[in-house]
């Protein structure tokens, strides 16, 4: 009976020692952002009218017809403008360089 008890307390110590091991997490999965955001104090709300008028002008397109402008962003230090369109209950946001080109 001893040889039993000390076999089966062998077999428990191995499986929650191999799980131990498992749930370690290695270096190598722990991934670092490449790439920096723009700071939040860069994102300046103004108002539709303060946008240039390249980016009100690509906002008349055909592609916008029928939204309207919710709210409008500056970026300060990269000199581009987000916004926020709205079409009834459906939402989407643009972003737009200062010559009125839509950015990715």
């Amino acid at each position: 009976m001893k040889k039993v008890m000390f076999a089966l307390g062998g077999l428990v110590f191995s499986v929650v020692a191999a799980n131990a091991q498992a749930a370690q997490p290695s270096n190598a999965a722990v991934s670092t952002p490449t790439e920096q955001t723009a700071p939040q104090d860069d994102k300046v709300k103004i108002k539709a009218e303060e946008l240039p008028q390249t980016v009100k002008t690509a906002l008349e397109g055909e592609e916008y017809r029928g939204w309207l402008i919710n709210s409008a962003y500056h970026h300060k230090t990269a000199d581009t403008f987000e916004v926020e369109l709205k079409n009834g209950a459906e939402t989407k946001t643009i972003k737009f360089d200062k010559e009125g080109k839509k950015i990715s």
